[in-house]
């Protein structure tokens, strides 16, 4: 026996295995690096989402009590609802709140403003003048406002922020009133100003479709509001994380008025 003889491997073969071992640490380590991120990733989404979603319910929920009237009995008279006063307290949008300009009964904007009997007593109070709006890429809410013309930026209202800069930062929040309807409820066979009968001229009924009454028609129309939301946003720290909700509320609500 050679006693001179080894055993082992070649320099050519430990060339080999120490790059088959590198891939293979590089193969774990990329799936490990891509699972991380992905994972950071959904945490991100997940949260942002979570945020945009609260906002969301919480505008939901206050936004369909709009024109709440607490003591209002059966035998009142809807018309003189004072949660429901055009231009002073009824549900109205705005472009936004620095041009403050109303959009109009089917227009949209990203500011809303409304107000609720909260206390239930019958009577609106500064503190019942609420709404929402974006401003600095912050949504804020009214807590309080005067009374008078209804407006998105009144020096003297009280807003309060709704959402942290420092975590999120909303880039759209939208009020669409696209949605809502208009109906005139005039009797059957009155006659419109062609003198055909409204029933047979359904423009005539439908305030959306055509100008709504004249001041002084005497007409009575039923108002029902919906009110598209759409907010978006990005996180602070990551504004690849981006996200978009939408949602549509009915105002319970309805607003009754005599042209």
């Amino acid at each position: 026996m050679n006693r001179y003889r080894q055993k082992g491997f070649t320099l050519a073969e430990l060339m080999i295995s120490t790059v088959l071992s590198l891939s293979v640490i590089a193969t774990v380590l990329i799936g490990y690096v891509a699972t991380s991120t992905s994972a950071i990733s959904t945490l991100a989404e997940s949260k942002l989402n979570h945020e945009l979603a609260s906002l969301m319910s919480l505008m939901i929920d206050d936004i369909r009590r709009a024109g709440y009237w607490g003591t209002l009995a059966a035998l009142d008279d809807p018309t003189v609802n004072p949660f429901n006063i055009v231009n002073q307290s009824t549900l109205s949008v705005f472009d936004s709140s620095e041009t403050d300009n109303l959009a109009g009964t089917t227009g949209n904007g990203t500011c809303l403003t409304y107000t609720y009997d909260m206390n239930r007593n019958g009577t609106l109070e500064a503190e019942e003048l609420t709404g929402f709006r974006l401003r600095g890429g912050v949504v804020q809410m009214r807590t309080s406002g005067i009374l008078g013309p209804v407006s998105c930026a009144g020096p003297n209202d009280v807003w309060e922020n709704l959402t942290d800069v420092a975590q999120i930062n909303v880039t759209t929040l939208n009020f669409d009133l696209a949605e809502s309807v208009c109906l005139n409820t005039r009797e059957p066979d009155d006659l419109d100003n062609d003198g055909n009968s409204a029933i047979d001229n359904i423009e005539e009924i439908d305030c959306y479709r055509t100008p709504l009454p004249a001041a002084g028609s005497g007409d009575v129309t039923v108002e029902t509001r919906e009110v598209r939301i759409t907010v978006g946003g990005t996180l602070a720290d990551d504004a690849f994380v981006r996200l978009m909700q939408s949602q549509t509320v009915r105002v319970r609500n309805e607003l009754i008025r005599v042209r």
